[in-house]
């Protein structure tokens, strides 16, 4: 797997070795560069600088994503190499007046001074031109041109692998098309190492996606695609060598091969067969721990829920019975109060109907999370809404020396929705506005009102919330500014739980954010919606809370 997906700088650092040692050898070895290791032909310099250009793209492009400069100069590099080899396929035409290979003289290479140029094999000529036509068109965003480069590779490959065969099985006429010309065993190599570069260059399409699958089908691709293509290669050899030294006749030969090739396959697909049936069975035990771990977390989670539920419902109890005796004290019911003993009472008061607010908070959370969180339509008036969550934030502006603007909707304007709702949203984003507004900022709240949809505009000078943030800040118990740096407090539940009710509501919340000059929340709601054959449940009415 790490070799495939690094095939293609491997590829491209091999055929510039390839390239560059052919030029270093037409440089300084002289004739002996003319002597061929293998076959009838030599990589000429003709050859070697095209490739050369082509490794040093592929180099560039060998992984996307790819930046842009680096992809601008891969793709000129296959441009030129694309028409270099265009220019050797087009003197070949009959009547053409030029010969590129009498133009391109590199006697700069030879030491005697001896001409090193020559016309590229025809076969040459159409790789060339093949893969620079597909470094070109490399990693383009639209579909068609992205086939272009795939096919420009695989027709690349296709010519070079049956030159390797032809040198193989020493067979001229695969890798010889004209008989004064030849692709060397050299260049077709480091073309092959190019096109296979190419074609791995963007693992997300065709056969290089399936065998970097970490899938079945993956893994089984990846064992027996070398076997495919290495076998039959190396039995067809024997079976030659056979003929040509024991006498083997054609068709004991081809008999040979046919059993030959039939008993690797089989034992090939026999032993991938037993490496994927072995795979599925961990799989399949992964999935059924999967299974069971997600059974135990949900079953974590639906108690998480409920003990939240019960234990908020149950603490509401005693603190409002602590609100209900401080307001007898404060009254004098029970006797005088002093205007010392008035602020502690007040002081009081304030602590618990903040801890009270933090509990339904985590009541109404806790509902919606469960899925328990019940829609109790009724006509209202929405200005009674706004007046009322203004109403309650009002004595926190003021404290805080906050300037609070509100432009209320008219008094005719009437909804079908669920007010107890609406009022826990604004008063959340309202708060909110206020917490995070410095001393003689500004938060405003207007309505504005559509054909059928309303929407209220809460924004504030305050903060602001980076851009990578924008959508965090609506997770459960997520806080832009962390338990290490916040200045402020709350559970991080007041925009979750207001996007939850706001969606519940058939509407949602979205924000608008600039760091240093503040955020602005807009909720959509329908102004009246038919949520179906509901029968209203009753329910503790619920204090809004703040987050």
């Amino acid at each position: 797997m790490r070799f495939l997906q690094r095939l293609s700088g491997i590829a491209a650092v091999a055929a510039a070795g390839v390239a560059g040692g052919d030029l270093l050898l037409w440089l300084f070895a002289g004739p002996a560069a003319e002597q061929p290791l293998v076959g009838g032909s030599v990589m000429i310099p003709a050859s070697a600088a095209p490739i050369l250009a082509a490794a040093v793209a592929l180099w560039l492009a060998r992984t996307a994503p790819v930046t842009r400069g680096a992809l601008r100069t891969a793709r000129a590099l296959g441009v030129i190499v694309a028409i270099w080899g265009a220019l050797f396929l087009l003197e070949r035409v009959p009547g053409a007046a030029f010969s590129v290979d009498a133009l391109l003289r590199f006697d700069y290479l030879r030491p005697n001074g001896t001409p090193a140029t020559g016309r590229l094999a025809l076969n040459t000529a159409i790789t060339v031109t093949a893969i620079g036509s597909a470094l070109a068109t490399i990693h383009a965003s639209r579909p068609w041109v992205c086939v272009v480069s795939r096919s420009a590779a695989r027709l690349a490959a296709l010519v070079t692998f049956l030159a390797v065969v032809g040198y193989t099985n020493g067979e001229p006429i695969l890798y010889q098309i004209a008989t004064a010309h030849a692709i060397a065993l050299s260049t077709a190599l480091a073309c092959l190492a190019l096109a296979l570069g190419i074609l791995f260059a963007d693992r997300g399409k065709g056969l290089p996606s399936i065998l970097v699958d970490e899938a079945g089908g993956g893994v089984l691709a990846r064992r027996l695609l070398p076997a495919a293509v290495i076998v039959p290669m190396l039995l067809g050899r024997l079976w030659l060598y056979g003929e040509r030294h024991y006498g083997l006749t054609s068709g004991g030969g081809a008999s040979v091969f046919v059993v030959a090739t039939t008993l690797a396959f089989v034992w090939l697909v026999a032993r991938s067969a037993r490496v994927v049936h072995a795979a599925d069975l961990l799989r399949a035990r992964l999935l059924d721990r999967e299974q069971l771990a997600r059974h135990e977390a949900e079953a974590a989670n639906q108690a998480k829920g409920n003990f939240l539920a019960v234990m908020s419902h149950e603490l509401r109890t005693p603190l409002s019975a602590i609100i209900g005796y401080e307001e007898l004290l404060a009254d004098g019911i029970t006797g005088p109060v002093t205007e010392a003993q008035r602020q502690q009472l007040g002081r009081i008061k304030a602590s618990a109907r903040h801890l009270l607010q933090l509990i339904d908070e985590i009541l109404t959370y806790s509902r919606t999370e469960a899925g328990r969180e019940e829609v109790r339509t009724e006509i209202v008036a929405v200005s009674g809404i706004v007046d009322d969550a203004v109403g309650f934030i009002a004595p926190m502006a003021d404290d805080k020396g906050v300037t609070l603007g509100v432009t209320s909707p008219p008094a005719s304007l009437i909804a079908n929705t669920d007010p107890r709702k609406i009022r826990q949203i604004l008063i959340n984003l309202l708060s909110n506005a206020v917490k995070f507004t410095e001393r003689g900022g500004r938060v405003t709240l207007d309505v504005t009102v559509g054909s059928d949809r309303m929407q209220f505009r809460v924004g504030d000078t305050g903060i602001g919330i980076p851009a990578e943030h924008l959508q965090r800040i609506f997770d459960p118990f997520w806080q832009v500014e962390q338990q290490a740096t916040r200045r402020a407090g709350g559970t991080g539940l007041g925009l979750s739980v207001s996007r939850r009710l706001a969606r519940l509501l058939d509407g949602d919340i979205s924000v608008e954010s600039t760091v240093g000059r503040g955020s602005t929340f807009v909720v959509t709601l329908p102004i009246g919606v038919a949520f179906g054959a509901r029968t209203p449940v009753a329910a503790d009415v619920a204090v809004p809370a703040a987050s």
